[in-house]
């Protein structure tokens, strides 16, 4: 039952990781000067991971797919009414929660790495660009990729918290994405780990709340 779960949420998720792989692919041709599409340069005028624009496809890329990726786990499940169906099988309402947000996270989290690590992978390969590259170059970016899970568990709380779509059912969602702007520009890394544990704890807290309490 526990893998048929687990495929089940690979299946539907999907089209949306075919999506941000296009845009990892996009994002990434385009940070490194390599034409993959007609209006994109051939020529690298900034300098990797200090004046480029990583954080803008990063956030649109990893961000994107935390939101739908939070939405399609919940909202649109509710929905489709696949609820009334998943919710009476022989296991525990917080363990089928449990492993969508499992397998949600850690495409979220794989997808977004790949931005980072492809793109440190290039700079730091010698030849890619006329300029000395360091490691330390990249915290910054690991510390948007270190804040990102509060922006999928906001999105995935806001898709099963009851409301209005125009009022407070938003909420959790934009709570997310606020600590995950603060988070990612916090002065140290282990700040940054700090912030995103605690409000994902919290965020997660809340899921589990309505997991319980909603009757579906």
């Amino acid at each position: 039952m526990l893998r048929a779960l687990i495929v089940k949420e690979l299946r539907e998720s999907a089209g949306l990781v075919v999506l941000a792989m296009l845009g990892v692919a996009y994002a990434l041709a385009d940070l490194t000067a390599t034409r993959l599409l007609p209006w994109q340069s051939r020529s690298l005028y900034t300098y990797p991971f200090v004046n480029d624009d990583l954080s803008l496809f990063f956030w649109i890329v990893g961000g994107g797919l935390a939101v739908a990726l939070g939405f399609r786990q919940s909202a649109w499940e509710l929905g489709q009414s696949t609820y009334y169906f998943l919710l009476h099988r022989p296991v525990s309402r917080n363990l089928v929660f449990g492993f969508k947000l499992l397998v949600g996270g850690a495409l979220v989290l794989l997808l977004s790495f790949l931005i980072v690590a492809l793109y440190a992978w290039w700079a730091a390969t010698p030849g890619s660009f006329e300029a000395p590259f360091y490691w330390t170059m990249t915290v910054p970016a690991w510390q948007m990729w270190l804040a990102l899970p509060p922006v999928y568990f906001g999105a995935f709380l806001a898709g099963i918290r009851p409301g209005r779509w125009f009022g407070s059912r938003l909420l959790p969602l934009v709570a997310g994405i606020l600590a995950a702007v603060t988070a990612s520009s916090a002065p140290w890394v282990w700040m940054t780990i700090v912030a995103s544990f605690a409000v994902s704890g919290l965020l997660v807290a809340g899921i589990f709340y309505y997991v319980q309490e909603r009757d579906y």
